[in-house]
């Protein structure tokens, strides 16, 4: 386990602030916070850098979407870097989320005892960050609707919608990049090209699994549940339930109006992480705890958001379950090859990036089943 941690954040007033470390006794001055921070400048995501300052071992993590904070640790001389470096990165996320979210939750010792962590985002929450980015969710749309498009072609469109000139499409096509949904090439040198390799669908979903458990390991909870499930999805007249069947273009669809909110409660670290751990059946704080490794005051305030969110619910004697799993499902965009053939058939496209694009897709979907 690491000597020490410190977190610090940069003040455009202040200058270098230290918000919180362990063990308190432990001493830092502005040289060695200087040092540490503006090598992390050179880099443009998150990442760990470790550096041997002062006779001291110390690894230091920035995250992309927390700029001006870093999470550092302080080694013993018996500790190994490479060994530790995953472990690191996730104890370092979790604390900085932490920070921006509610400071007065983190403890660092606990942390560091619990090797508590956070995991990179995993590949559900790449694709709700699509959603929670306008421009993203509004060049998903345009190319879902064309299949393939120029790229400067795409960049005229959205500057148009936006009504600005300044909006950048590089910025706007990431998240679509970084999920997978789309990939851009240069093809014949000259043409650099978005192609559309998966589609998304956002819903919330029954949570099966975990109502099958309760009904095997806590029988006289199991018809709460059932109960609590139903009356969100099929609530009695004149109540209308959440049915994801509804045509997503039908503006009274409820799922139209929640899918922000599904993208927003799985793209939050913590919260994810303990929604995750429901999926599968209901838990006590302490058994979500033991399953997370986060401490029992986080989980407790992630589940009373998921709570207000209508994503879990406490059914009894401080069991908590899912009474609706947010769901973020890729799938292959057959409606493409229609508009591949369309497009080439009227000279929009040549043949080369037809074949390309049926390539990439290729690529992309063989060996799914």
């Amino acid at each position: 386990m690491p000597q020490a941690v410190f977190v610090v954040h940069l003040d455009d007033y202040q200058g270098f602030i230290v918000e919180k470390r362990y063990p308190f006794s432990f001493s830092l001055n502005e040289k060695l916070l200087n040092l540490i921070f503006y090598e992390h400048e050179k880099e443009e995501k998150e990442s760990l850098r470790y550096s041997e300052i002062d006779n001291s071992r110390i690894v230091s993590f920035v995250d992309r979407s927390h700029p001006r904070w870093m999470a550092c640790f302080v080694l013993s001389a018996q500790e190994d870097y490479e060994e530790l470096k995953a472990e690191i990165s996730g104890m370092g996320r979790l604390i900085l989320e932490l920070m921006i979210e509610d400071p007065k939750t983190v403890h660092l010792e606990e942390i560091l005892k619990n090797h508590s962590v956070l995991e990179e985002a995993n590949e559900e929450q790449r694709y709700a960050q699509v959603f929670l980015t306008p421009s993203s969710a509004l060049v998903l749309e345009k190319i879902e609707s064309e299949g393939i498009e120029k790229a400067a072609k795409l960049a005229i469109w959205l500057r148009t919608q936006v009504q600005s000139d300044s909006v950048d499409l590089r910025e706007a096509i990431f998240p679509l990049m970084n999920s997978g949904l789309v990939k851009v090439e240069v093809v014949g040198n000259v043409t650099e090209t978005v192609f559309l390799v998966k589609d998304v669908f956002a819903y919330r979903a029954p949570p099966v699994d975990a109502i099958t458990r309760a009904g095997e390991s806590m029988p006289k909870l199991a018809g709460q549940y059932q109960e609590r499930v139903a009356e969100f999805f099929t609530p009695p007249p004149p109540s209308r339930g959440y049915n994801p069947t509804i045509p997503s273009n039908d503006p009274n669809s409820p799922l139209v109006e929640d899918r922000e909110k599904i993208a927003r409660v799985v793209s939050r670290k913590i919260e994810y992480k303990v929604l995750d751990s429901l999926r599968d059946e209901p838990l006590t704080v302490k058994q979500i705890s033991e399953k997370t490794l986060l401490p029992g005051e986080i989980v407790q305030n992630a589940l009373l958001s998921l709570e207000s969110d209508r994503v879990a619910a406490q059914l009894g004697a401080g069991v908590w379950a899912l009474i609706a799993n947010p769901v973020m499902e890729s799938f292959m965009p057959e409606f493409v090859l229609a508009m591949i053939a369309e497009k080439l058939s009227a000279k929009e496209i040549t043949r080369e990036i037809a074949k390309r694009h049926l390539e990439i897709l290729a690529e992309t979907w063989s060996g799914e089943q």
